[in-house]
């Protein structure tokens, strides 16, 4: 699964754009505050992933990270559909 920032991706091309998908980290953890942020995004960008797949996408583009709420740290993006150019 690709996932990146970027609204395109170099040497592929936009076949089918399957909508925004959004995800944030939900497991709970006696232990939050304790724990790093990037932890919290690694969790919110798998969950990302997951999620587009279950729509039939192999990439999200345009992931941008809301971060107002240092408890559930959200992701979203677009699932699309990619193929080599």
């Amino acid at each position: 699964m690709i996932t990146s920032t970027l609204s395109s991706y170099p040497g592929k091309k936009v076949v089918k754009d399957l909508g925004i998908v959004f995800a944030y980290d939900d497991a709970i953890r006696p232990t939050r505050f304790a724990m790093n942020m990037e932890v919290y995004l690694n969790h919110a960008l798998k969950r990302l992933g997951e999620k587009a797949k279950e729509k039939g996408a192999n990439a999200v583009l345009g992931v941008c990270f809301d971060l107002r709420d240092s408890m559930k740290p959200m992701v979203m993006g677009t699932a699309v559909i990619l193929e080599d150019e």
